[in-house]
């Protein structure tokens, strides 16, 4: 592997104005040398010592990402915005996925403090505030995305899921359903809460009580949105409509229907919180409230940029808006 050394000895200049022109301060060397020295490296196939840069620098050129789910099409869709965004500021980009495991996002966090990331964007699990603030502490960059930080005051990009999923069921009452269920995801996930308030509030405003069989905790997994609608379907009075909190919970709910032989949206209207990137594909056509998740990444990586620029500036939360998309899993409710 050719050295710095090796590149100064073919362009003919000393290392120190190697270093110079290949560390991101080339307005020190004039543009015959700089060019010079590209080419050699160029010639030479050389790859820059990143780790002791970083050992100098105190920091790396490396942004983390660590979300709770990598299976879930949502972080995907952030995860190219974060990398858009950070490529276009000269960041590379390192993936953790904690499976919703506080252990896992502890050990990441670990992990992204000793290469000395620039700062992270993390998916909590909420119950690393004292993790993230040692992170915090260490003068590195915290932005979340999705859901909030207890306790730690933090840059965060969120979406308006209150807003989305009162705007979901309040279609569904519109159509005739008074029989709505929710399959909702965990307690200690503020986006869970968040879609469960806005169902409880359309149902309060259309003066439909909230009947507690009809209220389902779920994981946000498709297991559970396919367990729990089995156990609504064998409720004496099943309902006529579902409401699912998350994409992968909306698979398990269709597929625990097709399971059943019912047919959408003729037996059950459903409307799930969040596309699934086949959604306008499939029999019928998905009805979902839509986030702008790429949105979420590139904004959330803009923040961070502004952050490791303006270490002092004023901590700032954006709220993304969510939209519902009708298509062809609701209609109105049987008789």
């Amino acid at each position: 592997m050719a050295t710095m050394a090796d590149v100064a000895a073919r362009a003919g200049v000393s290392v120190a104005t190697v270093s110079r022109a290949l560390s991101g301060d080339p307005k020190r060397v004039s543009a015959p040398v700089l060019q010079r020295i590209v080419d050699a490296a160029e010639e030479l196939e050389y790859i820059p010592n990143n780790l002791a840069r970083n050992m100098r620098s105190g920091s790396a050129r490396i942004l983390g990402l660590i979300i709770s789910d990598i299976g879930n099409p949502f972080f995907t869709a952030v995860a190219r915005g974060v990398e858009d965004v950070a490529q276009r500021h000269g960041y590379s980009l390192v993936l953790s996925n904690t499976d919703e495991n506080p252990d896992r996002e502890a050990a990441s966090l670990g992990v992204m403090a000793a290469e000395r990331a620039a700062g992270i964007i993390i998916a909590t699990t909420n119950e690393n505030g004292s993790a993230l603030r040692r992170f915090a502490d260490l003068g590195m960059a915290v932005v979340a995305i999705d859901r909030h930080i207890v306790d730690l005051p933090t840059d965060s990009v969120v979406v308006d899921n209150e807003g989305g999923a009162y705007e979901a069921v309040t279609h569904l009452v519109r159509l005739g359903h008074r029989r709505i269920a929710i399959i909702g995801g965990p307690s200690d996930a503020d986006t869970a809460r968040e879609r469960s308030r806005g169902y409880e509030r359309a149902l309060r405003e259309a003066r439909i009580r909230v009947t507690p069989e009809l209220v389902c905790a779920g994981d946000f997994r498709e297991t559970a949105g396919l367990t729990m609608t089995r156990r609504l379907l064998d409720l004496p009075e099943p309902p006529t409509a579902i409401f699912a909190v998350n994409n992968l919970t909306t698979i398990g709910v269709l597929g625990a229907l097709r399971e059943r032989g019912l047919v959408v949206p003729r037996q059950l209207s459903v409307v799930g919180f969040d596309d699934i990137p086949t959604g306008e594909l499939l029999e019928p056509p998905l009805t979902v409230v839509q986030q702008p998740t790429y949105r979420v990444g590139a904004r959330a990586a803009d923040l961070l940029i502004r952050r490791l620029r303006e270490p002092a500036a004023p901590v700032k939360e954006v709220v993304l808006s969510a939209r519902l998309i009708v298509r062809g899993s609701t209609a109105e409710a049987r008789a």
